[in-house]
Formats: structure tokens, sequence, C-alpha cells
């Protein structure tokens, strides 16, 4: 962790007591620092944000705060001011991002579950990295809390749900990149293979390719994203003084274009695929080496990154819940989230690891 608190703060008693729960460096625990992933943006915080008063509310004790990329901006986090994690899955190799800590005391086994926030693939990326489950439920125009687990049913537990019986469903799967073009390693189309056909014994599972008009999508999220950086002080980081400049460029017509895109998303995506949820992997490939996007120009980079998950992104703008399962990811196009976690729950052991 980048932050341990003295002593677990803990403030009463309920369903979360046996649980210690990291909160990701982004957001504020009262009376611990919040950097963002920047000693040079601490301050301490003077009040708890929503979710950990929630948390704290139902008996569990957060001891201290995990990793965030800087701003939660990227996909992997490398700064030179922060501590630098692996996977422990793939040792020399990134965890992931923007919720970085939280998958490595998740995957390494520390804790029990890790908060983290998605905004576009932050929570999921991570926990397939590090070979964990990462769930993002369902909102709609702002980043979502949620957790990273070592399983689906402390997924279940967290949120004092159930697994419950599921209609038989319509389950598209997709392997071709959504955002970017990739080549999906062999070991995890396998594993996508095997979950498509474990699904197919209890619901209609059908092949999906991209619908006609995702890149429109993805450029209108790199305007949304890209825009909410234009007020941010760049400080030392030469990505987020790219993603600065390329956010003071978009203009008011664009980021209009881009919201309405959006609000009518959903609806689209439900009509032209007409299927209840999609699977996909999390990742296309093993996490590279460590150094390998920060090596690269801000523009490469933030491309590259699209083609290592082309996926995600698309159930942050839709604001739909998403799961994902080590290697593989389920999104919502019609299901709430319970349903799509138990979903998530038959194909379980296909995605992480033994």
């Amino acid at each position: 962790m980048v932050y341990t608190h003295p002593t677990p703060l803990r403030t009463a008693e309920g369903r979360l007591s046996s649980w210690q729960i990291p909160i990701k460096d982004g957001t504020d625990v009262a009376g611990m620092p919040t950097t963002h992933g920047n000693p040079s943006r601490s301050v301490i915080a003077e009040e708890h944000s929503p979710i950990v008063a929630a948390l704290l509310e139902s008996g569990a004790a957060i001891p201290g705060k995990s990793l965030t990329a800087e701003l939660g901006a990227t996909c992997y986090a490398e700064e030179v001011h922060s501590p630098l994690l692996e996977s422990p899955m793939f040792p020399g190799c990134t965890p992931g991002g923007s919720s970085a800590g939280a998958g490595v005391l998740v995957g390494s086994g520390l804790y029990r579950a890790a908060h983290g926030t998605d905004a576009g693939g932050s929570l999921r990326v991570p926990a397939a990295a590090c070979g964990a489950v990462g769930y993002k439920p369902g909102t709609r125009g702002a980043v979502a809390n949620g957790f990273i687990t070592r399983s689906v049913a402390d997924q279940f537990e967290l949120y004092g749900h159930h697994p419950t019986a599921v209609r038989k469903l319509r389950i598209g799967v997709l392997i071709d990149g959504l955002f970017a073009n990739t080549t999906v390693s062999t070991s995890r189309g396998d594993a996508l293979e095997a979950a498509a056909r474990e699904l197919g014994k209890h619901h209609d599972v059908v092949s999906l390719r991209p619908y006609a008009d995702a890149q429109s999508t993805f450029e209108h999220f790199r305007h949304r994203i890209t825009s909410s950086f234009r007020n941010v002080e760049p400080l030392d980081n030469h990505y987020l003084a790219w993603m600065h400049a390329q956010g003071c460029a978009v203009t008011p017509e664009e980021l209009f274009s881009a919201n309405d895109h959006f609000a009518h998303l959903l609806r689209h995506v439900q009509h032209e695929w007409d299927v209840d949820i999609v699977l996909t992997p999390t990742i296309a490939f093993d996490p590279p080496p460590i150094g390998y996007f920060s090596s690269l120009a801000p523009d490469e980079s933030f491309y590259q990154q699209t083609v290592w998950t082309p996926w995600c992104t698309l159930f942050n703008v839709m604001g739909s819940p998403a799961v994902a399962v080590g290697a593989l990811h389920l999104g919502s196009v019609t299901v709430g989230g319970r349903a799509l976690l138990s979903v998530a729950r038959t194909v379980e052991h296909f995605g992480l690891p033994d």
C-alpha cells in the first residue's frame, strides 16, 4: 500500500466486520492522505467519500490506501515518484491500472477485497492482469466505484446480495477487437471458447462482430476522457500534459456530440446486437513488461493501451454493469448486476488461475 494507517480505521460493527478493505488513493478517507498517484498532489482528506462512509457503516475496516496511476489516467501505473508494482501472476509485467495497487493486493492474497474506481476499465484490467475478479456496477455519466476480489462470491457478499436464478439469456461472444484491431492470444481465446461452451448449456450463445459505428463510439470516448483533463495541472507527467493538450482541443460541439451519442448508445447496441450479455476477453494478451507503455510517446501509448484492452470501455459509456473474471469479461446489455454476477459465477473457473 502507498499509505498504511497506524491502526485500521473502523467506526461500526456490521455485516462486513470481518473485512479489511484498502481504498484506492484517489478516493478520500478522512484523516488519511489522498495523493491521486503523485505525492505532490497530496492533501489530508477532511471527509470520507460516500463509498468509504458506506463501507465503514457496514462494519468494514480501512487499513490504508492503495496505489493508483496518477489521476487514474492510464491502464498501468509507473510514475517515477511512486512504488513500482508488478503482476503477481506475471512477474516483471504490469499489474494493469489505474487501480493497480488493488489488483496486486488481492492477486497476491494479502487482502480478500480492495476498493477501486473504473472510468474505462480501471478495475477490470488489473483484475485480469492479476488473476482476480473486478466488478463495475452500472453507473451513467460518472466514475464507478467497485471492488477487486478473489472470487465472484466475495462480490456478492460485499454488496449484500445472493446469487439469483437467471432466465435463459442470449449471450453474444465477441473476440474481435472493438475499439482497436488486436490479436487475442491463444490461451485467452481458448478460455473464451470454453466459457462459451459452458454458457451454451444454459443459454443461447451467438457470435458477434463489432457494431457498425464502434469506431465513432471510441472517438467520442476519446473526446470525453481527454476533455476531463483540460483543467488538470500536469505537473511533471508528460502523459498528463498530452491528455491536457488533447482535452483543450476538444470543441464544445464535439463534446455535445459525444454526450448525445452516449445517451442513445445502449438502445443502439441492444438493437444491433440483440443480446443480453456480451462475453469477451478482458485483455487481449498477457500483461506487457513493466516500462512498455511508459516508454512510448503518449499518443502511441494511448493507442497501445486500447489494443491491449479494446472492450471494457463500452460498458462505461453505456452505463451498464460489467465484470472481469480474470481472463474473461462479461458486460451487460439488458440485465442487472446481480444477474450478471450469477452468470459470471458459472464460468469463473475458466477465467481465473487454478
